[in-house]
């Protein structure tokens, strides 16, 4: 009988010490999920902010008559802001 009693104890020991590791787990968790969500917000307002600074920089160069260089035209066009143009012999 002593000896279930002490494994009986000895189980809500353990019992106790899980539930504490789950909470602080649980915690840690919560936290990971409230940064991921500020992260992605972040990164919404960003691209947003990105979107309007290429929106102003293709109207002063077009505005001025200024081409934009190759790489800039690619990576505007990759992220969906600006056209893409269908000629024939151009690479996609």
């Amino acid at each position: 009988m002593d000896r279930l009693v002490t494994e009986l104890r000895s189980q809500a020991s353990e019992l106790e010490r899980l539930q504490a590791i789950y909470a602080e787990l649980e915690t840690r968790n919560s936290l990971l999920h409230n940064e991921v969500l500020r992260l992605k917000r972040a990164q919404r307002t960003n691209v947003q902010d990105l979107a309007r600074v290429a929106a102003v920089l293709l109207q002063i160069s077009r505005t001025k008559g200024i081409a934009l260089d190759s790489v800039t035209l690619d990576i505007l066009r990759r992220r969906g802001w600006l056209p893409v143009r269908h000629r024939t012999g151009a690479r996609p």
